[in-house]
């Protein structure tokens, strides 16, 4: 991980007017930032204390200082001894992502910064992918596309990158608009609009907004790649120009479906084993950055079949005979209707959909949740629906076929058991959102 240096940090801490400690000697001295109390600390290090709904960086100061560490960025007014350097702020996040800013604009590469509502993860795991072929490529890793997760990722630029893939989530307004000023991106990506995060935004005009805050603190002359098919691509399009950012337009029209895994884009063959039509859409927002960036689109072609989900999203396994489509990462709407239709598509006679909640659906959760019964029952293949959870309820009083109801994933597990024991022909997906627990039933199945 890369330093930051108390020249930035004291430029920083009076943009924020921040309180500063006297008498700083050595401004151009470097430190380690730390997010964790539990690391070793030295007199190379700083730790800046995060206060959430379930700790308080705070508190853990003292303890920080005992290990050897004297310099601190805290939101609090604790006491600490004489030779501790504190710098006071009450939004210790915001301080994090300024200077991760300072330490981006050390780095002349471009950066590419992705969102949207369905498939963000995905679309960065392919166009680090697709950029590897002529790049050294820094790419958010895991879940890191939050507050915190941005500015850590901004801060594992070394010299040795030549262009970085940053995927950036949010579920509040104003937190994209945060994190772009930690990106200062070249180029964004706004994959598609979806009723994530509703109860939060409370329409899905409001989530392109929010969405859209990601144009802002971008580079001279950036690009904005937007979903032309997407939901609201007109919110999408207006809020760019406002910044005047160059627009490039997806049409899925662009690619020609040949079969389930392979497709033709500008005459040249792509073949892939992503699972699902929906799917296509991300693979060609990650080729018009390919294509931006310089990245020979014939060797993009070839390692696209490399290209593995990471775990818990879209990931086929196979248990005793029996097909799991292991989606267990994350739901919402539109992803989970997606990922019925396919099982719906697939060959296998029996089709069996594990479903937890959505969560995050307020105040409309019953309605979306009896919409996915609704789903069901209209595709009249698949035979059987084990629920779990409380909104998840309303699927299970809706569909018509053979069904379980669960309040808790792990409850669930003997019944998913007792249908891979029969070893039919079958394909069990498993999907909800993260907060259910579900990687309980996959941990367990793995075990068989």
């Amino acid at each position: 991980m890369g330093k930051t240096c108390l020249k930035d940090i004291i430029k920083v801490a009076k943009e924020l007017k921040a309180d500063c400690p006297k008498n700083i000697e050595e401004e151009n001295k470097e430190l380690y930032i730390s997010t964790d109390s539990r690391e070793e600390f030295d007199n190379d290090k700083i730790f800046l204390a995060i206060k959430g709904e379930k700790f308080n960086g705070n508190n853990f100061s003292l303890e920080c200082y005992n290990k050897g560490c004297r310099y601190f960025i805290l939101s609090e007014n604790i006491e600490m001894p004489e030779d501790a350097k504190v710098f006071y702020h009450n939004d210790t996040i915001l301080f994090f992502i300024k200077l991760a800013r300072e330490y981006r604009r050390r780095f002349d590469i471009p950066i590419i910064a992705i969102t949207g509502s369905c498939g963000k993860t995905t679309t960065k795991e392919l166009t680090a992918l697709f950029l590897s072929t002529k790049y050294k490529v820094l790419k958010t890793e895991g879940n890191l596309n939050n507050e915190i997760g941005v500015p850590k990722t901004i801060f594992n630029l070394d010299d040795s990158f030549q262009i970085a893939v940053i995927e950036a989530g949010m579920n509040h307004k104003n937190e994209l608009l945060r994190i772009s000023e930690a990106i200062e991106s070249n180029t964004v990506l706004i994959n598609n609009i979806e009723s994530v995060h509703i109860a939060n935004l409370g329409s899905i005009e409001n989530i392109a907004l929010a969405k859209s805050e990601l144009f802002n603190n971008t580079k001279k002359n950036a690009t904005a790649i937007i979903n032309k098919n997407s939901n609201q691509a007109y919110i999408l399009i207006e809020e760019a120009k406002k910044k005047n950012l160059n627009i490039i337009e997806t049409d899925i029209k662009e690619i020609i479906k040949i079969d389930n895994e392979t497709f033709e884009y500008k005459k040249i063959i792509f073949k892939h084993n992503l699972i699902g039509d929906f799917n296509l859409s991300n693979i060609l927002s990650a080729i018009k950055i390919a294509e931006i960036y310089n990245a020979d689109l014939k060797e993009c072609s070839k390692i696209l079949i490399n290209y593995k989900s990471p775990k818990n999203r879209m990931q086929i396994m196979n248990i005793n005979n029996c097909t799991i489509i292991n989606d267990c990462y994350n739901s919402n709407p539109s992803a989970l209707k997606n990922m019925i239709n396919y099982l719906s598509e697939r060959e296998e006679k029996k089709k069996i959909a594990v479903i937890g909640d959505m969560l995050e659906t307020e105040p409309k959760s019953e309605f979306y949740h009896r919409e996915i019964g609704d789903l069901i029952n209209s595709l009249n293949n698949i035979n059987v629906v084990i629920a779990c959870g409380n909104y998840s309820k309303y699927i299970y009083e809706t569909v018509n076929c053979e069904k379980y109801y669960f309040e808790k994933a792990e409850d669930s597990i003997c019944k998913i058991k007792e249908f891979i024991k029969e070893k039919e022909d079958t394909a069990i997906l498993i999907k909800a959102s993260l907060g259910m627990n579900f990687a309980v039933i996959i941990e367990s199945l793995e075990n068989l």
